[in-house]
């Protein structure tokens, strides 16, 4: 089978199409007929870190997720068959076949394209995470999200607008996806970039702070966060697009009693992605789920041109995922 691998060369790591062994199904794993595949921020970061790759043709994987459809399913399997459509983590979901476990996966709602489904199982599983497990977030508490117009950022607006958070407070950089922010449940959309952001949080929240807080930018807005928090706080440390130092004042900290909480996926266990991504299911068989928690779509690609949909993510001018159709030439079904 195909896949797109990073490849170390002379001139510096290049992705590349390349033959690779049939992946192996294990007792506990689903065989997926890949059709899409997105594009995350973590693929420049293992990009800039391939420094290791040697230049004779040193290579790895590329994908953090995979949609398609189950042509095979482990003995070792309940709850999944062969046909069902599903959206899944994975290593190396930039091919034409994965193998995943099955606790990573998630069928796809049925009025969802595969795309779609590309596009939504890591912001929801990292975006509930934050905002459920780690934020404990209850119905009616305030929420704020840093860097909402990114696609992870974007999604946790849905969801906390979904699960009856009030307000629902967005920062981003530009006004260029304010009215997407209000449209996908935002009550207030502000812009750090003209100044600080904690006194129009307070405003926001008549002058209560915000109850919690999901962090995709990091060092640069703690000090402001800290300010904008309620008592009893949480704040959710899930990215740092803008940087991972800032400054800290332990006396505020102390008398908000707010915790900090940092999450990842990168040191959890299989089964703890398998507990977040169950999280995942539950919340998509809600009623209205599917449509309320529909992604925002960018574009979309053929997965030849990967190396562009990369290109175009550091640019940094998309609005919504952008997703790469794997096996572009098949029927979409919905």
């Amino acid at each position: 089978m195909r896949a797109i691998l990073l490849t170390g060369t002379a001139d510096g790591p290049e992705l590349r199409v390349a033959d690779r062994p049939e992946p192996h199904l294990g007792d506990h794993d689903l065989l997926i007929e890949v059709r899409a595949a997105s594009v995350n921020r973590a693929d420049l970061l293992q990009r800039a870190g391939s420094s290791r790759l040697d230049t004779q043709g040193g290579s790895l994987p590329v994908g953090l997720d995979a949609a398609g459809d189950v042509i095979a399913v482990g003995p070792g399997v309940t709850g999944f068959d062969v046909g069902d459509r599903v959206m899944s983590l994975t290593a190396g979901g930039h091919a034409e076949r994965v193998a995943v476990d099955a606790g990573l996966a998630v069928k796809i709602p049925s009025t969802w394209t595969y795309a779609e489904g590309a596009a939504s199982i890591l912001g929801l599983a990292a975006s509930h995470n934050a905002l459920v497990t780690a934020g404990r977030l209850a119905a009616g508490e305030s929420v704020l999200i840093h860097g909402a117009s990114s696609g992870a950022g974007l999604q946790g607006v849905q969801l906390a607008s979904y699960l009856g958070a009030s307000p629902v407070i967005a920062t981003t950089r530009s006004d260029r996806a304010d009215d997407l922010l209000h449209s996908l449940g935002a009550d207030t959309v502000i812009h750090p970039s003209s100044g600080g952001f904690a006194d129009q949080v307070r405003a926001a929240t008549d002058h209560a702070g915000v109850d919690v807080i999901v962090d995709h930018v990091g060092g640069p807005y703690l000090g402001d966060s800290v300010i904008a928090a309620a008592l009893k706080a949480r704040l959710v440390s899930v990215g740092r697009l803008g940087g991972g130092l800032g400054e800290l004042d332990m006396e505020a900290l102390a008398l908000k009693r707010m915790e900090i909480i940092g999450v990842t996926f990168r040191t959890r266990s299989p089964s703890e992605k398998a507990d977040i991504i169950a999280d995942v299911a539950r919340v998509l068989a809600g009623t209205d789920a599917a449509e309320h928690l529909r992604p925002t779509i960018d574009r979309q690609l053929d997965w030849m041109d990967a190396e562009a949909a990369q290109s175009l993510m550091q640019a940094n001018r998309h609005l919504g995922k952008i997703v790469l159709d794997v096996h572009a030439s098949h029927t979409e079904r919905t």
